[in-house]
């Protein structure tokens, strides 16, 4: 009876102690940051992975790191077509607000870093919100998701890796596909202009005016998915940048002595940006380190190099993001109104001209 009690009262602590951590995120990353770097230690020769770090070609990282700029700005290029329909921003400028935005998703909870993306363009440079967001979180997303699983497909066929389940390939080509038809078929069918639509008529009288009047913005962030040519930049430029970023691993591979093909770098890029998308732990330490290493040692590659390999890409990495976003908030000139305030240039578009309209403020 005793020990029954005990498990009773065992299992009731541990429920509430899992309550308190679900209601604190915080908490939760930092006992499951622990909890993966325990699983490491236990996995890996943590000790002797110091002589791999220590006999690295360090000129490789540094043009890893040059690499990874290259993709920064390819990937501005990329955000700047989906914004077409939206205004003409200067490259420059949305590249500083892109790494800024990188360095609040880096430091951040829930994509923060995007939305402060979306506030600094808005409020700077005037485009609207409405299509800012679905240009970021619905064009990008998904055009993303269906390059990623290109990409996957490719890299396994030609390392004929056969240790990745076929159901999920076939959930990640569903949802990728399902969601490419989806966004086609809404930039194109959805009405420009709502009216009485019957969906909104449940909401009260301002909200449904405030979305009626954002509703075409809305849909002029999703101009891509209507205009072939934009589609096809856009296709360029997406693959372009995320090879370019199978290049910036490869680079780190070839600093550690690895002997992997560039295909095995096209699956650990794509892993490496699927465990970043999903951050169980702070700035996902513990779960990078993790699945990279597993990969590797899947492969035939020690487990102490394969450990070092995660710990100086995801190290000068993070560094680089934080350095070039801080960097970015500085040359720009960032205030908290370009972040926070929901009311962008009104007055100041309606009086300038519209090639000075798209300048850097500050």
């Amino acid at each position: 009876m005793a020990s029954r009690e005990g498990w009773l009262f065992s299992g009731r602590l541990l429920g509430r102690a899992l309550r308190w951590l679900a209601r604190r995120s915080w908490a939760f990353q930092i006992v499951a940051t622990g909890l993966f770097l325990a699983l490491l230690v236990w996995r890996v020769d943590v000790p002797s992975v110091v002589e791999p770090l220590g006999r690295a070609h360090y000129g490789w990282a540094g043009l890893a790191l040059l690499v990874a700029m290259a993709v920064r700005v390819i990937d501005t290029a990329r955000w700047r077509v989906y914004l077409r329909k939206l205004g003409r921003p200067p490259l420059l400028g949305l590249l500083g607000a892109f790494l800024i935005g990188n360095l609040g998703n880096n430091l951040l909870p829930a994509r923060a870093g995007d939305i402060a993306r979306i506030q600094i363009v808005a409020n700077r440079y005037g485009l609207p919100r409405a299509g800012l967001a679905s240009a970021t979180f619905i064009v990008e997303a998904m055009m993303d998701g269906v390059t990623f699983l290109v990409l996957l497909v490719i890299g396994l066929a030609v390392l004929e890796i056969d240790f990745v389940p076929v159901p999920l390939l076939a959930f990640l080509a569903v949802a990728a596909g399902g969601g490419l038809v989806a966004v086609t078929l809404a930039s194109h069918l959805l009405p420009r202009q709502l009216g009485d639509w019957r969906p909104l008529r449940w909401l009260p009288g301002p909200v449904r005016r405030s979305v009626a009047e954002a509703w075409p913005r809305f849909l002029d962030g999703l101009e891509t998915m209507r205009n072939p040519r934009l589609f096809a930049q856009a296709v360029g430029l997406n693959f372009l940048g995320w090879l370019t970023h199978v290049l910036m691993f490869w680079c780190f591979g070839l600093s550690l002595g690895l002997d992997l093909d560039f295909g095995n770098y096209v699956v650990i890029m794509v892993a490496a940006n699927l465990v970043v998308a999903f951050p169980i732990t702070f700035q996902s330490i513990g779960t990078y380190q993790l699945a990279m290493t597993e990969l590797l040692a899947a492969w035939g590659v020690e487990r102490e190099a394969a450990f070092a390999f995660s710990v100086a890409s995801h190290a000068f990495v993070n560094v680089w993001t934080i350095v070039t976003g801080v960097l970015a908030l500085w040359l720009m000139q960032v205030r908290p109104r370009d972040v926070f305030s929901l009311r962008g240039p009104v007055e100041e578009r309606a009086q300038t001209p519209a090639e000075e309209r798209w300048r850097p403020t500050g």
